[in-house]
């Protein structure tokens, strides 16, 4: 029996070569693959920097975009670096909010009305969570479920009283929820009582997103120089502050190399502090990557590095899908704490984790690293592939299907 459910998200690339995260469309392609039965429509807005088209049929769903400002140049909230960093890059883009609410209100009753979801998936509290549950007070009822994956939720906190009454209000209503991280979850868990948390809790789970395990099993490196990092070039990636470390490192080790893969606001500024930390000969910026190209840079680390933090208006990772590729190519990972790594990492048996904003920590760990025995980075890589495989997005997809998605699947 087909089961239809409607994923909203703002986080969804228009191509296989667009620099939006895809860890939406692998969820929705990788619970496709656990569940036949389940037919899925994707509803996006429109994004003018990813050309998206009004209308996609993919072999694993259908991915609708829907428009919420004219001129349509100005639809720029849902960009590579997200809601967040489109504010920050630009503060007048604070007017969009209010449209992108309305456009993607409209988009979701529409859809519900002629799709007729057996299940609405949220993915993010803010907005499509919210947006969601309005839709339901005009539409037919169906289950209504979200993910939150970092700071969505922390936002509310600085609309007084009504930001704290949207959270209880959504939440309450969710018939499911789950958060990437325990991190996150603590997030939203904040807004509510302690009695009242513990009778939503029942109606929660941390499930992160998940990665796709290597075709063939990965070969340990042997020891090198090597130091890769992939991610966004934004704020909450900690970047700025694993250059200092690298830096202090590579004063007296010439032969170590830093690759950065990902593109974002602050790569001129990175590029800029690379030069003024005199390291330029030994840094070397890829850009955006993907597929093969992507693979072949993760492969060709000796460690792999996610440096997360905290920024101080509270961006901040849910869990980074990153650190999974990392774990899952066999490598000898250092993640903070604030990264979500302390929810999956063992320090010193899969992985290394140090704090956050601390380059003397980062220059620690990145000595340790290298100071593996061939015995213990085989056991460390081991145990990382071994991490990872619990995270391979059938295991996860099963796991969203299971609780996220059972009342209208199985129900």
């Amino acid at each position: 029996m087909t089961r239809r459910v409607l994923v909203i998200t703002s986080t969804m690339p228009a191509s296989d070569a667009d620099h939006i995260p895809a860890f939406v469309k692998d969820q929705v392609r990788a619970m496709k693959d656990v569940d036949s039965s389940l037919e899925f429509r994707v509803l996006a807005p429109h994004d003018k920097r990813s050309n998206t088209t009004s209308y996609t049929k993919h072999t694993a769903y259908e991915e609708y975009r829907f428009h919420y400002f004219w001129p349509f140049r100005f639809e720029r909230l849902a960009g590579v670096g997200g809601i967040l960093s489109a504010l920050k890059a630009n503060p007048l883009n604070y007017a969009l909010i209010p449209f992108l609410f309305v456009g993607e209100f409209v988009s979701v009753v529409w859809h519900t009305a002629r799709f007729k979801p057996d299940v609405i998936y949220a993915h993010w509290f803010t907005p499509q969570a919210v947006v969601a549950r309005c839709a339901a007070l005009f539409v037919r009822r169906a289950p209504f479920v979200f993910t939150t994956h970092a700071s969505d939720v922390d936002v509310w906190h600085k609309i007084p009283l009504v930001g704290t009454y949207i959270v209880r209000w959504a939440t309450r209503k969710a018939d499911a929820f789950t958060a990437v991280s325990e991190r996150s979850m603590h997030k939203l868990e904040v807004f509510f009582s302690p009695s009242e948390w513990s009778a939503l809790r029942q109606r929660s789970r941390i499930i992160p997103m998940g990665v796709e395990l290597p075709e063939k099993l990965p070969t340990v490196n042997s020891k090198g120089t090597r130091i890769v990092f992939i991610g966004r070039l934004v704020e909450k990636k900690g970047i700025q502050y694993l250059l200092p470390a690298f830096a202090t490192l590579a004063k007296n080790n010439p032969d170590l190399q830093l690759h950065i893969g990902g593109d974002g606001l602050m790569a001129d500024s990175l590029k800029q502090q690379v030069s003024d930390l005199g390291i330029g000969s030994s840094v070397t910026f890829h850009g955006y990557v993907t597929g093969k190209e992507k693979e072949q840079l993760i492969q060709s680390a000796n460690i792999y590095i996610v440096p997360s933090i905290i920024t101080d208006d509270g961006d901040v990772e849910g869990l980074p899908v990153s650190l999974l590729e990392g774990l899952a190519h066999s490598k000898v990972c250092i993640a903070t704490n604030e990264s979500g790594a302390d929810g999956i990492l063992t320090h010193g048996k899969d992985g290394l984790l140090v704090p956050q904003k601390d380059s003397d920590a980062l220059t620690q760990a990145l000595e340790e690293a290298f100071a593996l025995s061939t015995k213990q980075r085989e056991a460390m890589t081991k145990a990382a592939h071994a991490t990872a495989q619990l995270y391979s997005w059938p295991v996860i997809a099963r796991q969203h299907i299971d609780f996220l998605l059972k009342e209208a699947v199985h129900g």
